[in-house]
């Protein structure tokens, strides 16, 4: 199989999980988090997604999945314990052209979910292409004891410092000098040490700087 990295805007698009016990929580957390509009089809929910669905954070039908269900949705997530049922999930999917992702099952997806590592807006993304998952989660944590709270935080200036220099340096160039004396500064050194409001200060000091050259 070939497969092409992508990062999805979930914001309020719909999304169908089908399948309502943990493995299927594990997913509707993750798009809830992204913004998504879940719903779920299962005869039988969680305790954790029956009171998502009680807090109107999500959509629960309780009852087995049938033809048609897919229909209207973005993307569609099959989590049973069926492979059957996951195998009919992912027929109605594709014949409708919808992306499906089968967990734990790669020739039944069009698309597969990456091990994710989120730093507030820095999110790493790791996969086997389905080939190993345990090896992602492996990874994963190897990535997440390097990459602190930290990294979270400087994207966070990363990101105001490049809307206000996209709007004062139309150079590429100039813009991208910026980013680079920021990033190999001691940034990072200034918000582990909890001097957040002298890193960004620092940070916009560096963009001054260049907009008077």
């Amino acid at each position: 199989m070939g497969y092409y990295p992508i990062v999805l805007e979930m914001k309020d698009r719909p999304v169908l999980v089908v399948g309502g016990g943990s493995v299927a929580l594990r997913k509707i957390e993750l798009l809830l988090e992204a913004g998504a509009s879940v719903t779920v089809v299962a005869p039988q929910v969680c305790e954790d997604i029956e009171r998502m669905a009680e807090e109107g954070r999500l959509v629960a039908y309780r009852r087995a999945y049938t033809e048609g269900d897919v229909n209207g949705y973005s993307l569609v997530i099959a989590a049973t314990n069926d492979r059957r049922v996951n195998a009919e999930v992912s027929k109605d999917a594709q014949g409708a052209g919808i992306p499906v992702n089968v967990v734990d099952d790669p020739e039944l997806c069009t698309f597969i979910a990456p091990a994710v590592l989120r730093r507030g807006n820095l999110m790493v993304s790791i996969t086997t292409a389905g080939c190993a998952p345990a090896l992602s989660k492996r990874v994963r944590e190897v990535v997440e004891s390097c990459l602190g709270d930290e990294y979270g935080v400087l994207s966070d200036i990363m990101s105001e410092v490049r809307v206000r220099a996209k709007r004062e340096l139309p150079d590429i160039a100039s813009r991208e000098r910026v980013y680079q004396r920021i990033l190999d500064s001691r940034i990072l050194d200034m918000i582990r040490e909890g001097r957040e409001v002298e890193a960004r200060n620092f940070a916009f000091s560096i963009l001054r700087e260049e907009t008077i050259l």
